[in-house]
């Protein structure tokens, strides 16, 4: 937080600069010190957006009309989701690249209220560019890149990112089916987007939208806790504050415990999800795998989701397999007690893991 602005100046640097971050000044400075490209276009994103908002303003009547108008969704739609750190922007991206799909990309971001509208007025101004295998945090580097459209989705999950709704309201519920309504009316393809909390809402949005589809990613619980914690470190600059959704009770002081607990929580969340969905709507699918063989996924996945034809070339902008960041480096002491404390909390001894979420 920033104690000197006003209120009201926060919460609207919060719709750019969400509210859980909580020192907005000092994850500039690192993105800074990152030098990567897409944690820059990041920046430019957020700073751009204000500027944005009084015309996404003037445009949300025409983005309203476009969802009372809208004919009833009839193609599938894939939402990939799981744990922060798993691979989900990969697979989302691999999907985007290599599938007839539409998505949401960063103009998203610039007309939250109304992205269909500002996308139909000023998408043929954006050159398209492959969208190419990096990402930082799961942003993009270039206006037509994907998005994760967080902010469509605070309409309907609620702005609070770090919790899962119990519920969806009935004006929720019947918002939400309108937007994917007309976002198949405008595109005319099937949608593939990219929530990672979806991992706990999945049941809730699989009520509301029949035909839609969750590809739900696992990894290696030691490594996706060394990266979760990574994640902790250059997003808030601590290890002790969480990154992505953590059980509701349970916590614990001590950063390597609490972080080896939220990947239990996030395992129990998608077996949970799976159970409730059933596996052919909620697909638990292994980083690892993936990487080792991306063409039998994203094949999977347009055949037996999307239901699009596979060209017998197969995937020619897909590499025959990607590397895999579970690789010991200096930190093999760190590994080592991550999977001691892993098997801690696994013994039929320990406390019984919170239960995961809705």
């Amino acid at each position: 937080m920033i104690p000197a602005l006003p209120s009201i100046l926060r919460r609207a640097l919060h719709r750019f600069i969400p509210a859980q971050f909580h020192d907005p000044v000092g994850l500039t400075k690192r993105l800074i010190r990152s030098r990567d490209p897409a944690a820059y276009f990041a920046m430019r994103l957020a700073g751009f957006g204000p500027f944005c908002a009084p015309l996404d303003l003037l445009l949300q009547p025409f983005e309203r009309r476009a969802y009372l108008a809208a004919p009833p969704r009839r193609l599938p739609v894939l939402f990939v989701c799981g744990p922060p750190r798993s691979g989900t922007t990969l697979v989302a991206q691999a999907l985007i690249e290599n599938l007839p799909v539409a998505y949401f990309g960063n103009l998203t971001a610039l007309f939250p209220r109304s992205p269909i509208t500002a996308n139909r007025v000023f998408r043929r101004l954006i050159s398209r560019r492959p969208i190419g295998y990096r990402s930082y945090y799961g942003r993009t580097d270039h206006l037509s890149g994907p998005n994760d459209g967080l902010q469509l989705w605070d309409r309907w999950l609620g702005p609070d990112r770090t919790q899962a709704p119990a519920e969806l309201s009935p004006e929720q519920r019947q918002a939400m089916v309108k937007f994917f309504d007309a976002y198949e009316a405008w595109s005319g393809l099937p949608l593939v987007a990219k929530n990672n909390n979806l991992n706990a809402s999945a049941g809730l949005v699989a009520a509301a939208l029949p035909n839609c589809y969750f590809l739900c990613l696992t990894r290696e619980p030691v490594f996706l806790a060394r990266s979760l914690l990574r994640g902790r470190l250059d997003i808030h600059g601590r290890e002790d504050l969480a990154y992505g959704l953590m059980p509701p009770t349970g916590d614990s002081a001590d950063p390597i415990e609490n972080v080896c607990r939220q990947v239990i929580y996030l395992e129990q969340l998608g077996l949970k999800q799976q159970a409730s969905i059933g596996p052919a709507r909620f697909r638990l699918i292994s980083y690892e795998d993936f990487c080792r063989d991306p063409g039998a996924t994203l094949k999977l996945v347009a055949e037996e989701i999307l239901r699009l034809p596979v060209a017998p070339a197969g995937f020619p902008n897909l590499p025959a397999a990607f590397e895999p960041t579970n690789r010991a480096s200096n930190d093999q002491a760190l590994l080592a007690r991550l999977a001691h404390t892993f098997d801690l909390l696994r013994s039929p001894a320990a406390p019984e893991s919170p239960e995961a979420g809705p």
